[in-house]
């Protein structure tokens, strides 16, 4: 049998943490679907609300409702501190007071955010899309000192660029929708590409009876333009799929299919180089230590052979077996631990030359940005300054 995953929907506590009224608001319009399952929902009057019913419902019902299914995988995503706090931030900056209680939990908060404000919810919502921890591929245009200014597109321009993408996605059977929605954040212009995937078919029980379930499942891709660098970032995707918006997004943005190239930004050079020096991070503003915890070393040859290096610190595990990093084999994979000013959580960065990388979150990009440029991982550019001044030109 599928099950769907809603965390903060599972659990008989997290239920009703959410305000009753608002529950019931959020159910109503799906309330024949809960009658037929022999579920009522609770009147104004009512005391009583089967929680423990709605939950094993919620986890073990496969003909739950599309809308409703797209609505609670919202809310079960926007149901977080973090996500609480932006949604407050966001109405109060719009000026809609939403119907809360005292200290309210973040999935009543979602709830009644999705109920009273839906724009500001959906919007909230896209942006947490974008900023889910993704690897990223770069391209760039080689003529960077020649390179057109451009704005947020226009909702005209948009829409071409949707068409573009319809036509090839639905030729390759991902269905006949694509949405772009475009965001101006510090680091550049950031857009969300919307799309579904081929049809899946999963067998599934339904009335006690094995059958299957047919659904679309949906994708959503990211792209992020910094124009001092004339540089697109595009998430992880399909080969053809990147070749496509890299031909889409230049034609329609600087009227060349052919404006970004693959040319490489990434190198692991300094790492053999410099040794542990490349690691130095007291000159970055925002870092306190990177430890290098992982390489992959590509030997080749008639077998294709491939070597993983892992250690809690790399270097220190080399220099107390008096060895080092290979000095003419290609590394392919770095992984490093870094630990940022004022938190005690470490991330992970991941670089996969010669355009790749992996970062959890994306306001860590500019600092990390700063540091790769000044010890040499980043071809072509060679101090922080050059990156702060990209980014600063990028957003005025």
């Amino acid at each position: 049998m599928a099950t769907l995953k809603f965390k903060h929907f599972s659990q008989v506590d997290d239920l009703k943490a959410i305000h009753r009224h608002s529950l019931v608001a959020f159910l109503k319009p799906h309330e024949a679907f809960f009658t037929a399952k022999g579920l009522t929902l609770p009147t104004e009057s009512s005391q009583d609300f089967d929680y423990q019913a709605l939950t094993s419902l919620f986890i073990s019902t496969d003909d739950l409702p599309q809308d409703l299914i797209e609505a609670l995988y919202q809310v079960n995503e926007m149901a977080t501190h973090e996500g609480m706090q932006d949604i407050l931030e966001r109405c109060d900056d719009a000026g809609i007071k939403l119907a809360l209680e005292v200290d309210p939990a973040p999935t009543d908060v979602a709830v009644q955010a999705w109920l009273q404000a839906p724009e500001i919810f959906e919007r909230a919502h896209n942006e947490y899309q974008l900023d889910r921890p993704r690897s990223f591929e770069s391209f760039f245009n080689p003529d960077i000192q020649n390179i057109p200014p451009i704005k947020v597109p226009s909702a005209d321009k948009l829409k071409s660029m949707e068409s573009a993408l319809t036509e090839w996605f639905s030729q390759k059977q991902c269905g006949k929708t694509v949405t772009i929605l475009s965001f101006e954040r510090d680091d550049g212009l950031w857009f969300l590409v919307r799309r579904g995937e081929p049809i899946k078919r999963q067998g599934a029980v339904l009335d006690g009876k094995s059958s299957s379930v047919v659904y679309r499942p949906e994708k959503h891709d990211v792209m992020v333009y910094t124009p001092a660098l004339a540089e697109l970032r595009i998430s992880h995707v399909a080969k053809k799929e990147r070749e496509l918006y890299l031909r889409v997004f230049g034609k329609h943005l600087f009227e060349n299919d052919q404006f970004f190239s693959e040319r490489g930004k990434y190198t692991l050079d300094p790492l053999r180089r410099d040794g542990e020096d490349a690691l130095v991070c007291s000159d970055i503003e925002g870092l306190d230590e990177i430890v290098l915890q992982e390489v992959r070393i590509k030997w080749g040859g008639q077998h294709k052979e491939f070597e993983t290096r892992r250690a809690e610190d790399l270097f220190a595990a080399y220099e107390a077996r008096e060895k080092e990093l290979p000095r003419h084999a290609p590394l392919v994979l770095a992984k490093f631990r870094v630990t940022f000013t004022n938190t005690k959580k470490t991330r992970v960065l991941v670089i996969y030359p010669p355009n790749k990388i992996n970062i959890k979150r994306h306001d860590d990009s500019t600092v990390l940005d700063a540091w790769m440029a000044k010890r040499g991982f980043i071809m072509n550019q060679t101090s922080e300054e050059d990156v702060e001044n990209d980014v600063s030109v990028a957003c005025s």
